[in-house]
């Protein structure tokens, strides 16, 4: 795979707390950044996607968010059980 090297600069305990995570999951610390990067990607991609919606559809309903609540509790439990 290629990559794109670049130079970043992190407050001194984000660096820290980012290298002891990276070595915790037996990652570089280039590897556990873009990881964490292309999540939080996702998480943006996933947003500008329901602010689409809302503005074809409307804003969702009180009803609509408390499911969509539940439902990503649900799945961010299954996925911290998983990584435990």
């Amino acid at each position: 795979m290629a990559v794109k090297k670049i130079s970043v600069a992190l407050d001194p305990d984000v660096a820290e707390a980012a290298a002891s995570a990276a070595e915790a999951h037996g990652q570089s610390l280039s590897a556990w950044l873009n990881d964490a990067a292309r999540r939080r990607l996702f998480i943006e991609r996933g947003r500008r996607a329901v602010v689409e919606w809302q503005d074809e559809h409307g804003e969702l309903s009180a009803q609509e968010r408390a499911f969509a609540d539940g439902l990503l509790n649900d799945l961010l439990g299954a996925a911290r059980r998983r990584s435990a």
